[in-house]
């Protein structure tokens, strides 16, 4: 923290950090506290000990419980808590009391995602030897509706596919990204979007350790390249929907110099019984965001059909 005061010499409105559980200390919030953190966001998960088991995390019930009331006792700042639902095994009830314990130390934010099973991980391999179910697409949809209503009523707005926040506890370094803006990571398989002479260009570090301990240059580290207009586009989209807000015309007019509201058509027309288009927006419904990967893949066939004439310098980003 010593270090990163020196280097980062005006603190930002937002200045937050990742805590798992069996971290948290009141020796550790009181260090987060005086060195300007604002938000700490804790890796939850689940508070049933057989779904932590499941998703093989280095805690349990008990050490989380622990940490919520420390965090309650000593910290004055905003709090934000993480939950993974429809993991194989887990109940729908089991689901909404997750959200129901979680609630009771009252978090400004609590972001809710749905369990992946990302190739080449130890779940991935699990499901594949058919040691884990995935559960029924009926309980996936009864688990995330009355989770939805739950949050709500608790007085948490949904802003995003996956996060609810209290009346201006929304986190602003997660809309950042959202919302296509600039940022900076460092550290192996860290990544940043930033703005070059050429226009805008992908950092990424590589993601061995000793690379990154052992090369003397960022060239060493990291892999750059320019982001081709339509990938850019596409991210702009693949971002924008998944906020409740959806995307501003004008906004993406101006960055790619286009029509976005003509250029989507097709695929607007296609899901216009989830598509909401008003003079400023575009965006989905609440039937539309539980569709939003089926919308995405038709959003990404067009760009990669319908190209546009545009090269990298000429995109207008960022804009503020």
């Amino acid at each position: 923290m010593e270090k990163l005061n020196i280097i980062i010499n005006i603190k930002p409105c937002e200045y937050s950090i990742e805590l798992n559980p069996e971290t948290v200390t009141k020796e550790v919030l009181s260090v987060l506290e005086e060195n300007s953190i604002n938000r700490i966001s804790l890796g939850v998960q689940s508070l049933d000990d057989r779904v932590l088991k499941v998703l093989g995390r280095n805690t349990d019930s008990n050490t989380t419980f622990r940490a919520l009331e420390n965090i309650k006792q000593n910290w004055s700042k905003l709090f934000s808590v993480d939950l993974i639902n429809t993991v194989p095994g887990q109940t729908v009830k089991k689901a909404l009391s997750d959200i129901s314990k979680v609630n009771y130390f009252k978090p400004d934010h609590i972001s809710l995602y749905s369990l992946t099973f990302e190739p080449g991980t130890e779940l991935f391999n699990r499901m594949e030897r058919g040691k884990l179910k995935i559960i029924s697409d009926d309980i996936d949809t009864r688990m995330q509706n009355e989770s939805i209503s739950l949050l709500e009523s608790f007085g948490l707005e949904r802003y995003e596919i996956s996060n609810y926040a209290k009346t201006g506890k929304k986190s602003l370094h997660n809309l950042n990204y959202w919302k296509m803006g600039t940022y900076l990571g460092v550290g192996p398989s860290a990544a940043s979007t930033l703005l070059s002479t050429n226009g805008p260009f992908r950092l990424s570090y590589k993601r061995s350790i000793s690379n990154f301990l052992n090369s003397k240059t960022i060239e060493d580290r990291t892999e750059q390249e320019l982001i081709n207009p339509d990938s850019f586009l596409l991210e702009h989209l693949m971002m924008g929907f998944r906020l409740n807000e959806g995307i501003y015309i004008k906004h993406i007019n101006s960055i790619f110099n286009l029509d976005i509201v003509d250029y989507l058509k097709t695929v607007t027309d296609k899901w216009r019984n989830v598509i909401k288009l008003s003079e400023n927006s575009i965006s989905l419904s609440l039937e539309g965001l539980s569709l939003l990967n089926p919308f995405l893949v038709d959003i990404a066939a067009l760009i990669s059909e319908k190209k546009f004439d545009l090269r990298v310098s000429e995109i207008n980003w960022p804009q503020t």
